[in-house]
This record gives structure tokens, sequence and C-alpha cells, in this order.
């Protein structure tokens, strides 16, 4: 077990959140913002385990792959396609970096 333990439920969560504030009207730029600095915080938590974080950003993607459906708003599937291309960038860094950069 890990001391950085990271409740993945919530950030998926907020980012659901962030989808629903843009289909409700807040412009693209600001909400694309606030998705790349939830990201950015959860990175901060995770530590510097690059095995963890990959573990980590795939039950991300996991969750968040359940809120995208043919029949969700195109407001909504913009903010939460935005954040998976965010953390699949993540989860690539974290396998290259363990892969290219062992100790």
């Amino acid at each position: 077990m890990h001391n950085n333990e990271v409740d993945i439920h919530y950030y998926a969560t907020e980012i659901r959140k962030l989808a629903a504030v843009h289909q409700a009207g807040k412009p693209l730029g600001e909400v694309k913002a606030k998705v790349d600095l939830l990201i950015q915080s959860m990175k901060e938590t995770l530590g510097s385990d690059k095995t963890w974080q990959a573990e980590k950003w795939e039950e991300l993607l996991s969750e968040l792959n359940v809120y995208l459906t043919n029949k969700v708003d195109p407001r909504w599937m913009t903010v939460i396609s935005h954040a998976k291309f965010r953390i699949k960038s993540r989860r690539q860094t974290a396998v290259y970096a363990r892969k290219h950069f062992r100790s």
C-alpha cells in the first residue's frame, strides 16, 4: 500500500462535474483549464513511483469510459474526451519513464 492513496472516484466525479458545467454553458477554454489543473493535482498526489502512476491513470481512464456513450451531449463528450486525452498522455509518460529510466 502506498502512502499516497488516491481516490480515483473523486477525480472522476470532479471531471464529470466540469463536463456538466460546460454543458450548462461555461466556455470550453475555462473548463479545459480546470480539467488540466485537476489532472495536475492528481499527478502531484501520486508521487514519483511510475508503475503506481500508470496503474492509477489507467483506473481513472476506466472510470471515465463508463460515462461515454452515444447518447451523451456533445459538450459533455468534448470535456470527457479532453480529460481522457490528458490522462492518456500522463499514463504514457509514466510507462515510458518506467521503461527507460530505471534506477
